[in-house]
């Protein structure tokens, strides 16, 4: 999948740095490995720590139909984490010559040291597309704890 999401950047949107994911960490988990992070959290065994004690600085995480790009914020504010998050769709790819089947629906996002999240706006859209900013929201708060947990497993 994360080969596909590359290609549709290259060929819908050509301006985006596609090195930020060329060049990060890739981590694919399968439902079972979410399994034990989620029952890990439950049995206390995980402690929470704050986003800031995760020391990747850049890195994909992808489970399920969804990938996150997800980089370390060296702004000096209260944000830890600057995100991206795409899953692929039924969209059409308009732009694309090579690819008219599928497309990707991205959500940019950040977050806090307690992991709270705020949407940020997104060059990368399809033609015609609706951006739902409730939806997004939606989207992010369930895909937030699967990172946090995550996050939380491959911190010190």
């Amino acid at each position: 999948m994360l080969k596909k999401l590359v290609e549709f950047i290259k060929n819908n949107h050509e301006e985006s740095n596609i090195d930020e994911y060329l060049d990060a960490r890739y981590i694919q988990l399968n439902d079972s490995q979410l399994k034990q992070i989620a029952d890990a959290i439950d049995s206390g065994e995980l402690i929470e720590k704050p986003a800031s004690s995760c020391n990747a600085d850049n890195f994909i995480f992808h489970f399920g139909t969804t990938i996150i790009l997800v980089q370390k914020d060296n702004s000096n504010s209260n944000i830890v984490y600057s995100a991206e998050l795409s899953w692929e769709t039924d969209f059409l790819s308009i732009r694309s010559t090579r690819d008219k089947t599928k497309g990707f629906y991205f959500i940019n996002f950040e977050f806090d040291d307690n992991y709270n999240a705020t949407l940020k706006d997104t060059e990368k859209t399809i033609k015609d597309q609706i951006i739902n900013k409730d939806k997004n929201e939606e989207i992010v708060n369930k895909v937030m704890p699967v990172l946090k947990g995550f996050m939380n497993a491959i911190s010190d």
